[in-house]
C-alpha cells in the first residue's frame, strides 16, 4: 500500500525526461540536461498521503463486514449498522466496537509511518535539488585549472595580448580625455560669446516689448474706462427705472394689503357675530330642553309617587282586611296578618325609594345632558374667540408691514 502511494518518487527518469533539455547558457557553451519532470514532483507531494489514505477507507467496510460476520453477539444481532452489529438491547456489540477501533489504530498507525516516510522523501528531493543547482552553477563558471599545456599557454598568451590592448585603450583614453578638455574649452568659450550675444539681443527685444505693451495698457486704460462710464451711466439708468417699478409695486402691494385687511376684518367679524347670534339661539334651545326635561322628570316623579302611595294605600287596604279578618279569628291568623303587614309596608318603603331613585336619575341625567352641552357651546364660542385674535393679530402684522411699506417709500 506504501509501494503505490509513494510511486511518484521514483529517482528513475521516464523517457520524457531523458528527451527534455532545459538550455542554462548561450549557443557557445555547453548545456546540460535537467529533467524537467523533476520540477513537477516536488508540488504533487501532498498526493501520496492522500492515496494512502484512501485506500484504507475503501478497505475499512468490507473488513468491518467481515469481522462482525464471523463473530457471533451476544444476545443475538437483529440488524447492523455501519458494519457493526445491534443488540437486543438497543446498542453495539462491544467487541466488534473494539475490534474496529483497534484497526482504526492500525490503519492510523500506517498512515503515519507512510506520512514520515514521505516527509523525508521530501527532504530527500530538496538535497538532489541543491546539488543540481550547485552543478548549474559550476556549469555557467568553469574552471580551467583541468586543461592541458597547451591549453594553458593559449591562456597566457590571450592575456599577455589582453594587457597590451589595456595598455593601448588606456594610452588612446588619456588622448582622447586631452582633446576633449581642449575641445570642451573651446566650446565654451564660443558658447559664453553667443551667450553674450543673445543677451543683448534679448535686452533690445525686452525693451521693444516693454514700450510697445506700455502703449498697449495706456490705449486699453483709455478704452476700459469709456466702457467703463458707459457702463455706470446705463447702470444709474437701469437702478432708476428698478427704484421707480420697485415703488409701484410697493404702492399696489400696500392697498391690496389694505384692501385684504378690511375684507378680513369684516369676515371675521361677521363670523364673530354669527356665532354669537348661534351661540344665543342654541343657550335659549337648551334652556327650553332643560325646562322640558325638568318638568317631565318632575311629572314622571310625582306620577311614581302617586302610583306608590297608591300601591302603599292597597297594601295598607289589604292589610286592614286582614287585620280585620285577623280580628275574627285572632289566635289562628295574628302571625300571618302580622306578616302580610310587615311585608307590605315594606314593599311599599321599596316602591316609594324606587321611585324617588328613577326621579333622581331621570333630572340628574337631564341636568348632565344640559351641562354637557353648555360646556361644547362654551368651547366652541372659546375656539370663535381665539380664531378671532388670530385673525386680529395677523391684521395688525399686515398693517404693520404696510406701514413698514410706507416708510421705505418716504
Amino acid at each position: 500500500m506504501s509501494d503505490q502511494g509513494l510511486s511518484i518518487f521514483d529517482d528513475e527518469p521516464t523517457p520524457t525526461e531523458e528527451s527534455t533539455t532545459v538550455s542554462t547558457k548561450a549557443d557557445d557553451e555547453p548545456t546540460q540536461v535537467i529533467p524537467a519532470q523533476r520540477a513537477a514532483e516536488r508540488p504533487a507531494t501532498p498526493a501520496a498521503p492522500t492515496a494512502q489514505r484512501v485506500a484504507p477507507a475503501a478497505q475499512r467496510p468490507a473488513s468491518a463486514a467481515s469481522t462482525s460476520a464471523a463473530r457471533p453477539t451476544g444476545y443475538g444481532a437483529q440488524s447492523t449498522a455501519g458494519g457493526l452489529p445491534i443488540v437486543r438491547k438497543g446498542g453495539y456489540d462491544r467487541d466488534a466496537v473494539d475490534a474496529q477501533i483497534r484497526q482504526l489504530a492500525s490503519e492510523k498507525a500506517t498512515l503515519g509511518a507512510s506520512l514520515t516516510e514521505s516527509e523525508q522523501r521530501v527532504i530527500d528531493l530538496d538535497k538532489e535539488v541543491a546539488r543540481l543547482k550547485a552543478e548549474l552553477a559550476e556549469a555557467e563558471n568553469p574552471s580551467y585549472a583541468g586543461l592541458g599545456g597547451r591549453a594553458s599557454a593559449m591562456l597566457r598568451l590571450a592575456e599577455e595580448e589582453a594587457g597590451e590592448i589595456r595598455s593601448i585603450a588606456e594610452a588612446d583614453a588619456t588622448e582622447i580625455r586631452d582633446q576633449a578638455t581642449r575641445d570642451a574649452k573651446a566650446i565654451r568659450a564660443e558658447a559664453a560669446r553667443e551667450a553674450d550675444d543673445m543677451r543683448a539681443v534679448q535686452l533690445r527685444e525686452l525693451e521693444e516689448n516693454r514700450t510697445r505693451l506700455l502703449t498697449d495698457a495706456e490705449q486699453e486704460r483709455s478704452l476700459a474706462k469709456s466702457e467703463a462710464e458707459d457702463t455706470l451711466a446705463g447702470a444709474r439708468r437701469e437702478a432708476d427705472q428698478l427704484r421707480l417699478a420697485a415703488q409701484q409695486e410697493v404702492s399696489e402691494q400696500r392697498s391690496q394689503a389694505q384692501r385684504d385687511v378690511e375684507q378680513a376684518r369684516a369676515a371675521v367679524d361677521r363670523e364673530v357675530q354669527e356665532a354669537r347670534r348661534a351661540l344665543a339661539v342654541e343657550k335659549e334651545r337648551l334652556a327650553r330642553e332643560a325646562t322640558d326635561h325638568h318638568n317631565t322628570a318632575v311629572a314622571e316623579t310625582r306620577r311614581l309617587v302617586e302610583e306608590a302611595e297608591e300601591r302603599a294605600n292597597a297594601a295598607e287596604a289589604r292589610a286592614s282586611e286582614a287585620n280585620q279578618q285577623a280580628t275574627a279569628n285572632r289566635s289562628a291568623a295574628q302571625s300571618e296578618s302580622e306578616g302580610i303587614l310587615t311585608r307590605a309596608r315594606r314593599e311599599a318603603e321599596q316602591i316609594i325609594v324606587s321611585a324617588r331613585t328613577q326621579a333622581e336619575a331621570i333630572t340628574a341625567s337631564g341636568d348632565a345632558e344640559v351641562q354637557r352641552e353648555i360646556a361644547s357651546r362654551r368651547a366652541e364660542l372659546d375656539r370663535l374667540t381665539k380664531r378671532r385674535a388670530a385673525i386680529t393679530a395677523q391684521l395688525s402684522s399686515l398693517a404693520d408691514l404696510v406701514a413698514g411699506f410706507g416708510e421705505d417709500e418716504s
